[in-house]
Formats: structure tokens, C-alpha cells, sequence
């Protein structure tokens, strides 16, 4: 079961007029819930966000040569009904939570438990499970 950003937009509408599309929908989505899960609050902040973290985007996001500004974020999603769209989003996050079993650290770090001074940690080296 495909459970990837792009599974979550297959079910979203494109709102964006095809003849101005600069940024396919996936990569507003992808950047803008990196953005939130961060805890960025503006539409300036979300872009700044992507900006500082392009390398990153570049590396999963094919063919994106520059982050969109903010006010193409914030024309994006004032295009989406809220209600819609966070539907669709917990739907996705149900389907997530399912699919994959114990904790996904959002952050890239294993939970390890407490380090000792020598850097060995206390609960061995598997992390928790």
C-alpha cells in the first residue's frame, strides 16, 4: 500500500490553472507539511522554511529548482476547502499510523534513552522497542 505524500495529493483536486502552474501540487504539499510538523506558522515562514532546507527538498522533489514563494503557498491553499483538505490529511496520517508500526521519528534521530558521559547509552545500542 502506497502510503507517500504523493498518495495523499492523488486524492486533492489540483486548484492552480495548468497554463500558470510553476510547482506541481506535490511539492507545495511536501514542503508546507515539512513546514507545519517544524512548527512554522506563516505563509513568509514556509517559504524561509524551504529556502533553509533546499538541498533537502532537492534530494526528494525531482526536477524542483527553487522553492515557491509565499504567496504561492498562500494562494494554493486558500484554493482547498480547510475542511477538505484536513480530511484528506487525517485519512492519510490513520493510513500512516497503520501501515507503520511503533514510533516514526519525524525528526531523523532513533530514541536511544540517556547517554553516559562516555557516550555509550544506558539502554544498549538496539534503541527502544
Amino acid at each position: 500500500m502506497e502510503i507517500g505524500i504523493i498518495d495523499l495529493c492523488k486524492q486533492i483536486e489540483d486548484p492552480s490553472m495548468n497554463r500558470k502552474k510553476v510547482h506541481k501540487m506535490e511539492t507545495s504539499i511536501y514542503i508546507f507539511i515539512a513546514a507545519v510538523i517544524c512548527e512554522v506558522q506563516s505563509w513568509n515562514e514556509i517559504e524561509e522554511f524551504g529556502n533553509s532546507k533546499i538541498a533537502f527538498f532537492k534530494s526528494r522533489i525531482p526536477g524542483l529548482e527553487f522553492i515557491p514563494s509565499h504567496d504561492t503557498f498562500n494562494r494554493f491553499f486558500s484554493m482547498i476547502k480547510p475542511d477538505y483538505f484536513e480530511l484528506i490529511f487525517r485519512n492519510w496520517v490513520k493510513r500512516v499510523c497503520l501501515e507503520v508500526k511503533g514510533v516514526v521519528a519525524i525528526d531523523g534521530k532513533l530514541m536511544r534513552g540517556p547517554s553516559q558521559c562516555d557516550g555509550e547509552h544506558t539502554r544498549g545500542k538496539e534503541g527502544f522497542k
